[in-house]
């Protein structure tokens, strides 16, 4: 594989992909109606700590809409706690694009779980899909599915999420090393509170606010380095250091100057993808639909 300490100066993902797919998901989120129709749905499932999302990708792999809605308390860390509450989050997404839709939902489904837990327990990302009277056709390690929305088969995955930074290096498109550590969205929430003196909730309201994203990131500066640091020590223990390029998804680090501060500390470049937030939803409808295709589906799954 070859070194990028000095060589790797693209970006190492397909920005054709990305606003293809990525761009119009989350310029859905703000507007009315589908994006695309439809004959048949390949519905994306993806429950985070902090949001849960739900992604719809027509029969020609394009883009459909896409819902977000808090997870509340639902899921700690990428792993379901508290199973009707991930239910309603998820129907009350399932409910908003039906009415943008205009018609009933009916399709094939597919869910997506966080690196190294039991296979008993990333099941129950595929219960909470079946509850809502999907068929569950896909279940696969959230890097492998942000690989596909990205079209990008080497690297390191940087997943920074609510509850935990994690990290994720891929050849050919399998996971080769993985980790996951504290320090995510959730403590950058707690850091602002702490320092604006206010409770959890308007802190977080502070932190969404992009309005307010230039002043916030001196406070969440040595947050950003602790992931940096946690990014960098996973790189070196593998024996990747240097040798693929990294790219960060989630929501956590979606902030003015935290590409230059994570690749200060990791001392190679870091690069944030954007439209953060759909590349894991995105890539577990996107992957579901490539599988399906491969195998010739005929099978009408909406009307």
């Amino acid at each position: 594989m070859e070194d990028v300490t000095k060589t790797n100066t693209d970006l190492p993902y397909d920005i054709g992909t990305v606003e293809r797919l990525l761009a119009p998901l989350e310029k859905s989120l703000n507007t009315s109606g589908p994006v695309s129709d439809w004959k048949k749905l390949y519905l994306g499932f993806d429950l985070g700590t902090t949001n849960t999302v739900l992604v719809a990708l027509n029969e020609d792999g394009e883009p459909v809409g896409a819902e977000m809605e808090s997870s509340g308390s639902s899921v700690k860390d990428g792993v379901v706690v508290d199973y009707l509450a991930a239910i309603n989050a998820m129907r009350k997404c399932l409910d908003r694009l039906r009415r943008r839709a205009g018609r009933e939902l009916a399709g094939i489904g597919a869910a997506a779980y966080p690196p190294g837990i039991s296979e008993r327990t990333a099941r129950v990302c595929a219960n909470v899909v079946e509850s809502l009277g999907f068929t569950c056709e896909g279940l696969y390690e959230e890097p492998t599915a942000a690989s596909d929305a990205l079209s990008m088969l080497d690297g390191a995955i940087v997943d920074i999420g609510g509850g935990t930074t994690g990290i994720s290096i891929l050849e050919r498109g399998d996971v080769v090393y993985s980790a996951d550590e504290p320090t995510g969205g959730t403590h950058m929430t707690l850091v602002l509170a702490g320092a604006q003196g206010i409770d959890f909730d308007d802190a977080e309201k502070m932190k969404r606010d992009i309005a307010r994203h230039p002043e916030l990131v001196p406070m969440l500066r040595p947050t950003l380095e602790k992931m940096a640091t946690i990014v960098k020590n996973h790189l070196k223990e593998s024996g990747y250091y240097g040798k693929v390029p990294i790219l960060t998804v989630g929501g956590g680090a979606a902030l003015p100057g935290a590409e230059e501060i994570l690749s200060s500390t990791v001392g190679l470049p870091v690069h944030i993808c954007p439209h953060p937030l759909m590349v894991t939803p995105a890539g577990i409808a996107a992957r579901l639909w490539r599988e399906k295709r491969a195998r010739g589906d005929q099978t009408p799954t909406g009307a």
